[in-house]
């Protein structure tokens, strides 16, 4: 897995030094105020969306767990700033040993996390944002959860327009590490590198993006990647609304160390 965390790093400078050159073909907040899809994450709208994620777990024996979350975005401070916040409600099932019997059998809320965010840098080509992000221990059942209250600060940059108008490309880092853990639970400290290729097409009616990720697992010395690949649409020529769309996220888990190995997720989302 260090091979691939290697090559990520070189292609994320590859691209880095592709993208600076590139100059939008129309003003950056124009195109953004255009953008309905919810897919831009400098993008500060109004944003609520449901989703629901089924993971087939890298376990031992048959292994799942099924997550529904409610999304809510927020522009505030005269729109410099934006806050983000996921409530969870969390169905686990895992045979850890292969013996055929369910050792975690739980469902209940997970871990809410509470995330701020502001953009600094905002230029024609290409931005910086950065913030921070809180994860916080409120599930109600141990197997639920990390057991542990933690930060996330995180960096990234965004290049407009690398792949032709309705694109961009977000490469980021975050570091979260633990505050508060439970007793019997270890500490959060750990790394991740995100990122981040979209693109709208049809005037913003359907879009597209590939998001590879690796998690760096300092605490424990493992790391892994996860692939997420989206694709999504408006509805509103459909239903006669505003803002609404849906998407479908197929993810892919990639390392021994990988928390699951295949996830679907469909959710429905609303952007004003």
């Amino acid at each position: 897995m260090k091979s691939i965390g290697k090559c990520f790093v070189a292609a994320m400078l590859g691209l880095f030094v592709c993208c600076a050159v590139v100059h939008a073909q129309e003003d950056i907040k124009e195109q953004m105020k255009k953008d309905k899809t919810g897919s831009n994450p400098l993008n500060f709208s109004f944003d609520a969306r449901i989703y629901n994620e089924y993971r087939w777990l890298n376990t031992e024996g048959d292994g799942y767990q099924n997550v529904s979350t409610f999304e809510f975005r927020a522009p505030f401070w005269k729109g410099k700033w934006q806050f983000r916040g996921k409530i969870r409600a969390v169905d686990l099932d895992a045979d850890l040993n292969d013996d055929g019997n369910a050792d975690l059998d739980e469902s209940g809320f997970g871990d809410m996390d509470l995330r701020f965010m502001t953009i600094p840098i905002l230029k024609k080509t290409w931005a910086l944002a950065t913030g921070v992000e809180f994860f916080l221990d409120t599930a109600s059942e141990d197997a639920l959860g990390s057991g542990a209250n933690s930060v996330g600060p995180f960096i990234f940059f965004g290049y407009f327009n690398p792949f032709g108008p309705g694109s961009i490309f977000v490469p980021g880092y975050q570091h979260i590490f633990s505050i508060d853990e439970d007793d019997d639970r270890s500490d959060v400290h750990q790394g991740l590198i995100d990122l981040f290729i979209v693109k709208t097409f049809s005037n913003n009616q359907y879009w597209g993006y590939v998001d590879p990720q690796i998690v760096l697992d300092y605490e424990n010395n493992e790391e892994y990647m996860l692939l997420e690949i989206q694709a999504g649409m408006m509805t509103d020529k459909y239903f006669g609304t505003k803002g609404h769309s849906v998407y479908m996220m197929p993810s892919f888990g990639v390392g021994e160390d990988r928390p699951y190995d295949f996830s679907m997720e469909i959710a429905y989302k609303i952007v004003w």
